[in-house]
């Protein structure tokens, strides 16, 4: 461990990860912490030299408080109770020089320790916040008040100072009390600019997720819109137009299209986002089991969809960080097309109009149904696929898992959703998020189950980059620091070669 390592553990208290606001209050703080540490032997010998014993052992003291306190920070690693500790034994040493060197002087003249008081105020505020900041400023108007009331009773505070250095001592502390106020105006300057900065890579953030979110409902086969609080359409994907002949521009900022409307309540969106209990309640025969989670779905007739259609409409609300109903989402699907059931039609044949890849899987592992979905994902006509191994399309490290999804489903259990790497025909990768059912056997049939895929290449591919592009950037990182260690080095190494030739 290097000087650099172990200096910067010594200040952020061995927290390796943290937020980097707590890891720069915590260097701050025991920054402090040592800066007083180092002082208080120095101002002790002064205060000996001075003729002022008691304010020479209380120095001392204070020093060695302020160990506790470093240490005690150290190991609770609590911000707050460090802080608290470490400015009331500041607090405590100012209190007794200002009492011992006059607190008054000068006829009413303000002792120069009140601009170090300040200080301790400013340094609450920075590293908790206002709330304690304000605490501290009421034990200082508490001592002030105490300080005024004995100088209108005429008590005599004493001065263990010689009057011929009381002057240069008391501009001596005036000055350093100005420039500790001068630090903390650039240490809070520093936050401001910190400030400003996470929040514009925060704002960064949300709109790099907000365009993202915004590709993947463009680029989504599934009609799909989304309405504010205000039930006005915000968002209204190229799949809803294409389906309903209604452009987005005709229909943002206002209310739902009437096609998807269910009655005087409006949409599913608009029910979830008004009163989601009336939802569950009054449609507690088509909504499914797993609408905890906040999720509706259903098979409903919109009457006023081109002449009355029956379609699947899943729809959801939209929070915020905090928890709070932003709006709500809405998706609109043939029925089907609506489930792995509905991609299956009545004769157990892969429906060839269900949009995402489904095949059909017997007792025996073989490929017993592959649908139009499945050519174009995977590149493999049914042809070659139809009584072929099933295992054979998944890649070797993800077979077990595959396997162990189709065991369970001839069991009777639902795996839940799995995902896995699949081998295209142009020896591409297909990552895909599959769903594997049991199929009821009619007429004594074989038992088959249905593998329903869908395609999340892009966004595994795009994340796998994001990972290498980071375990890169760590070790030109490492790479760095090993230049910049070595660096120093010669430097290091060439300054002494020059200082022996001189």
């Amino acid at each position: 461990m290097n000087l650099d390592t172990l200096f910067n553990n010594l200040l952020t208290c061995g927290i390796g990860l943290s937020d980097s606001e707590t890891l720069r209050k915590l260097r701050i703080l025991n920054t402090f912490h040592l800066a007083a540490i180092m002082a208080a032997p120095l101002l002790g010998l002064f205060y000996f030299y001075a003729g002022a014993l008691i304010l020479f052992y209380v120095t001392i003291v204070i020093g060695l408080l302020m160990i506790c306190s470093f240490l005690i920070l150290r190991k609770s690693k609590s911000l707050v109770l460090g802080a608290h500790f470490a400015i009331a034994i500041l607090w405590a040493f100012l209190f007794l020089v200002s009492w011992n060197t006059g607190a008054i002087t000068f006829e009413g003249v303000i002792h120069p320790t009140w601009l170090l008081n300040g200080s301790l105020i400013l340094l609450a505020v920075l590293m908790m916040g206002y709330f304690h900041g304000s605490l501290w400023t009421m034990v200082m108007f508490v001592q002030v008040g105490i300080i005024v009331y004995l100088y209108q009773i005429r008590f005599q505070f004493p001065n263990l100072l010689p009057m011929e250095m009381t002057a240069l001592y008391h501009l001596g502390t005036f000055m350093i009390g100005f420039l500790i106020l001068v630090l903390f105006a650039f240490l809070f300057e520093r936050e401001r600019e910190d400030a400003l900065l996470r929040e514009e890579v925060r704002a960064q953030a949300l709109r790099e997720s907000k365009k993202y979110i915004d590709d993947i409902l463009e680029r989504s086969p599934v009609p799909t819109f989304i309405i504010d609080r205000s039930h006005r359409v915000v968002q209204w994907n190229p799949a809803c137009q294409t389906l309903t002949g209604v452009s987005a521009n005709a229909i943002l900022g206002k209310s739902v299209w009437e096609g998807f409307t269910m009655g005087r309540q409006g949409s599913l969106a608009d029910m979830v986002l008004a009163e989601p209990e009336a939802v569950r309640e009054g449609f507690q025969e088509t909504v499914p089991s797993g609408s905890e989670s906040g999720w509706y779905e259903m098979d409903a007739l919109l009457p006023h969809f081109k002449n009355g259609r029956r379609m699947r409409l899943s729809a959801g609300a939209l929070l915020d960080e905090t928890g709070a109903v932003r709006g709500a989402i809405q998706t609109i699907r043939e029925v089907a097309e609506a489930s792995s059931e509905g991609a299956l039609s009545e004769s157990g044949q892969a429906n060839e109009a269900f949009v995402s890849p489904v095949y059909k899987v017997n007792a025996r592992g073989r490929i017993s149904s592959w649908n139009r979905g499945c050519e174009e994902v995977f590149g493999y006509p049914s042809s070659e696929m139809i009584g072929r191994n099933a295992a054979e399309l998944i890649s070797g490290r993800y077979r077990p898992l595959f396997e162990e999804a189709v065991t369970r489903a001839f069991q009777g259990e639902t795996p839940g959703t799995k995902t896995w790497r699949c081998q295209h025909r142009d020896g591409k990768p297909v990552y895909v998020a599959a769903r594997v059912c049991l199929l009821q056997a009619g007429n004594g049939g074989e038992k088959e189950c249905a593998v329903v895929n869908a395609n999340v290449t892009d966004i595994t591919l795009r994340l796998k980059k994001s990972e290498n592009e980071a375990m890169e950037a760590k070790e030109k990182l490492k790479i760095l620091s090993e230049e910049h260690g070595l660096l120093k080095k010669n430097i290091a190494s060439f300054i002494r070669k020059t200082e022996d030739q001189g």
